[in-house]
């Protein structure tokens, strides 16, 4: 009976496949084995999933689009469509099945259910909160597994011991003067990095688990005149003997020994094309922006002494000077037990009064993240993330083929603008991942006295971080629009778009009153406040200071121009600004909320159903079918089943007598209905009853024929008509002769 309505064209197909599975595993056991290491096992299951990925992206839609030149460049007359063999038929009882469900169905729809539109809308809604709920979790949880917040410890604990004093290094931020900087190489970066333990090996001296990779390289950047003002300075690029003195003569010995004249020689940065797309960048600095491809560079040597003498080399022949504009210490450390990488770029920057500003910059990363390396559970969240983003983009390119006016709406720019930002993360990680695997192809080969220059692998790195900011922000805003069905979001939506020229407006107001309050400030405190130093700072000071954040501000520092003029603008910032601006601000808003809220209440008495009662409605067997095993049925305890309605009454009537006890509201009477809410409530009930009545009947007649009748639901010929005896069911026949 199983197989009876089995075609052979599915038996010779499951025989088929089934002998493709046998025959594949066979030989997996015989050359390969079942036993494998975890690393080996994982970069099966990665290459599996690759295989997958590669088919339904690359190979199928190849494959359809071949097939739809074939039918557009040579049409074909399809045969006429015919009923398949085998399909069971309809019987009787089949029928009344599909009856009974339709009018059960109709039995919990409302006259609020009929309004097709709304039920359209919250349709889209289910089937986007379904799919963009799971993408908005699943990129969370990508989020979490890929960022540790263990690695900010180490990148504060390495800012501190290269920028303060300790009883061994000599820090960044006690180099005040030109000649400290040397002092601070020789202490901090060479005699630190030499120090031997018990064993006799040589280290660090502050923690074993690091290890500097390479060499240090020492970049200054030099000015070709003294340059004040807005304009942009020009960079020195000439080639200078010993001293910076010209003309520079070439001697026969220059290649020969050790770069003696290599710290008076430009730098040779390779002009190639990622070289141009990522490190062409300026650092940004407290008096100019530097380039980082320009400047005379010193590679540090491998051994102490040669370092100590290159070092008082570079004092003895004055390589730092009054045009010197900074310098940039850079080099890299790696920590095996934890697998990550820190990246220094500690800068020195020669104010025109002499003084020395200095700054520490340290990045912290993972860079070597393979497969092997990855744990099942950030393995498992990538590939449930793939799945879902194809999924996201299947709908939107699906949206926008049968429907390409709806680029122009807004959620379809910002769904687009997810799908391009997840292709392109694709594409800087496979970038990233193939720096790192020709960083760590030099590392296996390199010298001791060789420089590893990691800037480009962690450019793409913070590149990475920046454009998964940008995803989570654009996503989560996208999570906006699939949770307006919530009363909530709509009266927000609504408010804001009702209200964004007000807001507008009044938003700029307060923003330009804050620029002329800040240039006010930083003009006479500039020189004596740092919070006023800079325009732009000065600006944000004023922001934060009016909205009251007021932390490491003392009014005291508005009095440097003057005790009149620094109330006049400290009370222009606090009592205009602080309080009437922003007050007018908040009632502005207030007001069009209260507006908005009105509106919402008066189609609140238009009775639409919610989006609950719209999946109560639309997904009611879907409970049933994912959790049938819970559902234990109805047992009678004993009693009729009248019995057991009228308990069931008098314990809801009880629950909601002491609900309205402890509500407090027993004591008021409840709001009479109109006639025409009586009326229409009748006839509700009426309908209800009705409907009821049909599905007794059509569940009465299902009985039957299934008590009854045949296999097919058939029932037997009434007594005395022409159909053979024979044909009637056993059951039937025994019943007949009994009553006879």
């Amino acid at each position: 009976m199983a197989f009876k309505n089995v075609r052979p064209k599915d038996l010779v197909c499951f025989g088929v496949t089934l002998f493709v599975l046998l025959v594949c595993f066979t030989l997996i056991a015989i050359f390969s084995g079942f036993v494998h290491e975890p690393q080996r096992f994982r970069t099966m299951l990665v290459t599996i999933v690759l295989v997958f990925f590669c088919q339904f992206l690359i190979y199928e839609p190849i494959r359809y689009l071949v097939q739809a030149v074939d039918y557009a460049t040579w049409p074909r007359e399809d045969p006429p469509i015919k009923a398949e063999k085998g399909d069971a038929e309809a019987n009787h009882i089949t029928l009344l099945k599909i009856q009974v469900r339709g009018l059960r169905s109709e039995l919990v729809i409302t006259e609020g259910h009929q309004n097709e539109m709304l039920n359209r809308r919250y349709k889209h809604i289910s089937g986007d909160l379904l799919l963009f709920g799971s993408f908005f979790l699943t990129l969370m949880f990508l989020v979490v597994t890929q960022e540790s917040q263990e690695y900010y410890f180490n990148t504060n604990n390495m800012h501190r011991l290269f920028f303060d004093n300790t009883s061994v290094s000599f820090g960044l931020s006690q180099v005040y003067y030109l000649y400290q900087i040397h002092l601070f190489l020789k202490i901090t970066m060479v005699e630190s990095f030499f120090v031997k333990d018990v064993q006799g090996h040589e280290g660090w001296w502050a923690m074993e688990q690091w290890q500097r990779i390479g060499v240090v390289r020492l970049r200054q950047v030099r000015q070709l005149d003294a340059h004040i003002g807005w304009g942009k300075p020009k960079w020195d690029k000439k080639t200078y003997a010993p001293e910076w003195k010209l003309p520079y003569h070439r001697l026969h010995y220059t290649d020969k020994f050790w770069r003696i004249y290599d710290p008076f020689i430009p730098a040779d940065f390779r002009p190639t094309f990622l070289n141009g797309l990522l490190l062409n960048f300026d650092h940004h600095g407290y008096l100019n922006n530097y380039p980082e491809r320009r400047g005379y560079v010193v590679l540090m040597m491998s051994a102490k002494i040669n370092c100590l003498k290159q070092v008082e080399y570079l004092r003895e022949y004055g390589w730092l000077s009054r045009n010197t504009s900074a310098l940039f210490i850079d080099f890299a450390m790696y920590n095996a037990d934890a697998n990550v990488f820190t990246v220094f770029t500690l800068r020195v920057e020669n104010t025109p009064f002499g003084v020395q500003i200095s700054r520490a910059h340290v990045d912290t990363v993972k860079m070597l993240a393979t497969v092997e390396m990855r744990t099942s559970w950030e393995l498992l969240v990538l590939c449930v993330y793939a799945i879902l983003i194809i999924s996201f983009a299947r709908g939107v390119l699906s949206r926008l083929w049968h429907d390409p006016r709806a680029i122009r709406e807004s959620w379809t720019i910002v769904d687009v603008g997810i799908c391009l930002l997840n292709a392109f993360l694709l594409g800087l990680t496979l970038m990233r991942d193939m720096e790192t695997d020709n960083l760590l192809k030099m590392v296996e080969t390199y010298t001791r006295g060789q420089y590893l220059d990691f800037q480009r692998p962690l450019r793409l790195h913070q590149l990475l971080a920046m454009v998964k900011g940008f995803l989570i922000c654009i996503t989560t805003l996208r999570l906006w629009k699939v949770l307006q069905f919530a009363a909530v979001f709509q009266h927000f939506s609504r408010t804001l778009f009702s209200a964004w020229r007000a807001v507008a407006s009044l938003g700029l107001i307060i923003l330009v009153l804050l620029m002329g309050i800040g240039m006010a400030l930083a003009v006479p405190n500039g020189n004596n406040a740092e919070v006023f130093h800079h325009i732009i700072a000065a600006v944000i000071t004023c922001m934060w200071y009016s909205v009251g954040f007021n932390a490491g501000v003392r009014p005291t520092e508005f009095f440097h121009g003057g005790v009149f003029l620094g109330l006049l603008l400290y009370l222009v910032l606090v009592f205009l600004v602080a309080i009437i601006l922003l007050n007018v601000f908040a009632s502005v808003i207030y007001d069009y909320f209260e507006e908005t809220g009105r509106e919402l209440k008066e189609q609140a008495g238009r009775k639409h159903i919610t989006f609950m009662e719209f999946l109560r409605v639309e997904y009611m067997n879907l409970w049933g079918r994912c959790f049938r095993c819970v559902d234990h049925g109805y047992n009678r305890h004993g009693r009729t089943v009248s019995e057991n309605v009228e308990l069931s009454l008098r314990k809801r009537e009880r629950k909601r007598l002491q609900k309205e006890e402890r509500s407090g509201k027993a004591s008021f009477p409840q709001e009479r209905l109109s006639n025409e809410e009586r009326h229409a409530d009748y006839l509700r009930r009426g309908d209800r009853i009705f409907k009821l009545m049909a599905i007794l009947n059509i569940q009465l007649e299902i009985f039957e024929r299934l008590v009854l009748g045949d296999e097919d639901g058939n029932l037997p010929s009434p007594a005395g008509s022409d159909s053979d005896p024979e044909d009637m069911p056993e059951m039937y026949r025994k019943r007949q002769k009994s009553d006879t």
